[in-house]
């Protein structure tokens, strides 16, 4: 019998510890269950079909491959990969999932493990934090759900950097409750290594909102420790400032490579200097950046549906955390993180000359002042933690059942009566209305009476509050814009818009269409011209819906390894900015690469044989219409400049200025004349005819050439020219130089040559050694640790005197 008891008591302590997970895993199933059982993607943020999914796929092929993709040849005439801040190099999940699936399976991955790992690791927190099962589970699946019904789960990288930060704040708690070095060193690592994942998922405003939770919680739970005499004041900040320490030194990999880039980026001069000097050559001026302060409402929209609803039961149970005595140095944590990210958003601060001058001296801090409203995505995380705590609260210290109602009435006015009061459109909070009779009626039950039912009716009152949360996000569609009714100001932030059912055929989406065969077998470039979309600031963004799809525009160059000149992306090579601003004077966006009009010396200075118009459309240079499908026309330039070409007169100017000025002049023709800004240490012979080249090998990262000239000459690479690039010729080193102000060449000698390129990223590479010399010093530390401890459990103690009985007696 008692064999049988305990046999049944352990089962019931396994259901009991997986019932949360699996909630929470469930819950994410069935709000996300157009991505996970259907092929289907979303057109809901733009970015998901344009940017992540083509740029993961390459990342996944390489790794795949078993390379790493320092370089992208397939965008913009060529750019950094491993090294772009949004590349996913060594981001954990991107990587895994991309080199083992389809593209469009790996995508839909992407989407729902985000809030699984969210969910999960906010479960994980809580326990680690000594709450308990019904608490972390609110927790968790208030912080999942709310991403899952909402874009949060396809902006990737806040979606990204939310997931990752509660495992860091996992390592965190587990590393200021752990009694030996073996563990502080196991829980560091693993804070150090979520900390590195969300610095690949969002480099910028994710990991200030990641290092803020972390850095309050550490610092709230040191004076908390120390208060309470459980460690001395010196060692618990030397405990923190290890800890924080840490954190960049085990993420070089990540960090050093991605500084590189950016400092050698179109972002290096900052988001308020975009478009100055030699991007205003031609007249252009990037778009302006717009600087968004507080969020409506925020965070008080979190009670707005459909979108990113946290739950009657989390919020109303927000305000009660204030009394959760056990759990206080957690509260000021997160509490205050909330509103610090709160503050730091307000538009008279943002605005105020002090704090702008302040972040402009931290390197590329204007691009928190790019849009300082992305900071609120701190309160997803901080609501749903104080909302457990609250409830955990309850258990720990019950009220009567007048001072709970008051408590819950209290919170209702905050959550329901302040936006309401304000101005904010009654039917966004009608589910929060529903939910706050029924969910105030659970935790007042819970508050005064300690009965299991009463906490299963908590968790029952949010699970029906999240799902008819899920299903009014579904019915809504990609075109519907839900406003709060509290927006102001010309570029508003929105609420997160809710995440409708998806509707794109993702296997149509990825599968080849009409002119890839013959593009891939030509391995030539071509260029996307689509009027209007052509003179939109933003290019081709917005040409998402499936009939455009054979227009191989916004990177499906990449998607299906084909070269397109153009690309969206925020961090560009500047010689290759500069040249597209110098042309126009088209207001481009910071993150856009766009040619309104092609002229004759554009397709030939990016080395573009094919131009995709659609049909009915006079082509705007003359060619040959080799393919009609699909609504558009694949034309075959008459005057194309392949990939490489061997020049044999060249001009040499004082500067990159000189050189775009002087490539966009009307006349000049690349076929005939190089631009360079250095002395080749060639003379160039009059009259003497271009040379031959053809292409021995190429990879994506390397390019082997066979010449022939009668005369000394530049051998021009059509590609953004990058100082990653060496040279070899016949074997012998040789000097890679800018040409035409943004492309690359090799000067070579008369006669026959090899020339052979080859691009390394010495930043990529130099992290990779700065982090295994890390991440071996913390197994090292660890393993001596853990060595150690177990020596001295080992030891035998000495025995223990026998106590001197008092003289005096007892």
């Amino acid at each position: 019998m008692g064999g049988r008891t305990g046999g049944a008591s352990s089962g019931r302590g396994i259901i009991a510890a997986c019932a949360g997970p699996a909630l929470i895993v469930i819950g994410v199933l069935v709000a996300l269950e157009g991505f996970v059982f259907h092929d289907r993607l979303t057109q809901a943020h733009p970015d998901i079909l344009t940017f992540w999914l083509p740029r993961f796929a390459y990342l996944g092929r390489s790794i795949a491959d078993g390379h790493i993709p320092v370089w992208n040849p397939y965008e913009m005439a060529g750019y950094r990969f491993a090294a772009d801040p949004q590349g996913g190099w060594l981001y954990l999940t991107p990587m895994t999932l991309f080199s083992t699936l389809s593209p469009a399976a790996a995508m839909r991955a992407f989407i729902v493990v985000n809030p699984l790992l969210a969910g999960l690791g906010l479960y994980g927190f809580c326990r680690v934090e000594r709450l308990s099962r019904v608490a972390a589970t609110v927790g968790g699946l208030s912080l999942a759900m709310l991403m899952s019904t909402s874009e949060i789960a396809v902006s990737m990288p806040f979606a990204g950097s939310i997931a990752w930060t509660t495992v860091a704040l996992i390592g965190a708690a587990g590393y200021r409750r752990a009694d030996r070095w073996s563990r502080k060193i196991a829980w560091l690592a693993l804070g150090a290594f979520a900390w590195s994942q969300v610095a690949t998922a969002h480099l910028s405003h994710g990991l200030v909102m990641c290092s803020v939770l972390v850095v309050a919680y550490l610092v709230s739970g040191a004076v908390a420790d120390v208060r309470a005499g459980r460690v001395q004041g010196w060692a618990a900040a030397g405990d923190v400032l290890l800890f924080l320490v840490m954190l960049p030194l085990a993420s070089l990999a990540v960090l050093l490579p991605r500084i590189d880039a950016l400092q050698a980026s179109s972002l290096a001069a900052g988001y308020d200097r975009l478009g100055d000097a030699l991007g205003s050559l031609g007249g252009a001026d990037s778009a302006s950046i717009q600087g968004n302060g507080v969020w409506a409402a925020w965070p008080l929209a979190l009670g707005a549906a459909p979108g990113a609803y946290a739950g009657a039961v989390i919020l109303l149970a927000v305000p009660l955390a204030v009394r959760a005595r056990r759990h206080r140095a957690l509260v000021w944590g997160v509490g205050g993180a909330l509103v610090l990210t709160w503050v730091a958003m307000l538009d008279a601060v943002v605005t105020a000359g002090w704090f702008r001058s302040l972040l402009l001296r931290i390197p590329f801090g204007d691009v928190y002042l790019h849009n300082p409203g992305r900071m609120r995505y701190l309160a997803v995380i901080a609501i749903p933690i104080l909302g457990a705590v609250g409830i955990q609260g309850l258990r720990d210290d019950p009220m009567p059942a007048r001072r709970a109602a008051l408590w819950l009435g209290g919170g209702a006015v905050l959550w329901l009566g302040v936006p309401l009061a304000a101005g904010a459109t009654p039917v966004r909070f009608a589910l929060l209305a529903a939910g706050l009779v029924a969910g105030g009626v659970a935790v007042w039950l819970l508050a005064t009476a300690r009965t299991p039912w009463a906490w299963l009716t908590v968790v029952a009152v949010l699970s029906v509050e999240l799902v008819v949360s899920v299903a009014w996000s579904h019915s809504v569609t990609t075109a519907d814009t839900i406003l709060l009714g509290l927006e102001g100001g010309e570029h508003p932030n929105l609420i997160p818009q809710p995440l409708p059912a998806p509707e794109v055929d993702a296997a149509a989406f990825v599968a080849p269409t009409a002119f890839v065969p013959r593009l891939q077998a030509s391995d030539e470039r071509y260029l996307t011209w689509a009027p209007p979309a052509a003179a939109f600031d933003k290019g081709y963004l917005f040409m998402q819906l499936r009939p455009d799809w054979p227009a191989l525009a916004m990177e499906r160059g990449t998607l299906f390894s084909i070269g397109d000149p153009l690309g969206y992306n925020p961090v560009q090579l500047p010689r290759y900015w500069d040249y597209l601003r110098a042309r126009t004077d088209l207001p481009v966006f910071y993150n856009a690469a766009v040619i309104d009009l092609p002229t004759s010396q554009d397709v030939r200075l990016l080395g573009v044989r094919y131009l995709v118009i659609p049909t009915g459309i006079a082509s705007p240079l003359p060619g040959t219409v080799r393919e009609r499908a699909q609504g558009y026309d694949l034309v075959e330039l008459s005057t194309w400049q392949p990939h490489i070409s061997v020049v044999t007169s060249w001009t040499v100017v004082d500067s990159t200025a000189a050189a775009l000025q002087t490539v966009t002049a009307p006349g000049f023709d690349p076929a005939d004349e190089a631009v360079l800004e250095s002395d080749p240490g060639l003379q160039p012979a009059s009259g003497a005819e271009p040379g031959t080249a053809s292409v021995l090998e190429r990879s994506p990262s390397s390019l082997t050439i066979a010449t022939t000239t009668a005369a000394p000459s530049i051998v021009v690479v059509r590609s953004t020219y990058d100082g990653g690039w060496t040279a070899t010729v016949d074997g012998e080193p040789a000097d890679v130089l800018p040409v035409d102000g943004f492309l690359q060449g090799v000067p070579v000698n008369a006669g026959d040559h090899t020339v052979e390129l080859v691009y390394e990223d010495e930043a990529v590479t130099g992290g990779l050694i700065a982090g295994a010399v890390v991440w071996i010093g913390i197994v090292v530390a660890f393993v001596a640790a853990a060595v150690t401890e177990r020596r001295r459990r080992r030891e035998p103690r000495a025995p223990t005197a026998p106590a001197i009985p008092d003289a005096r007696g007892p």
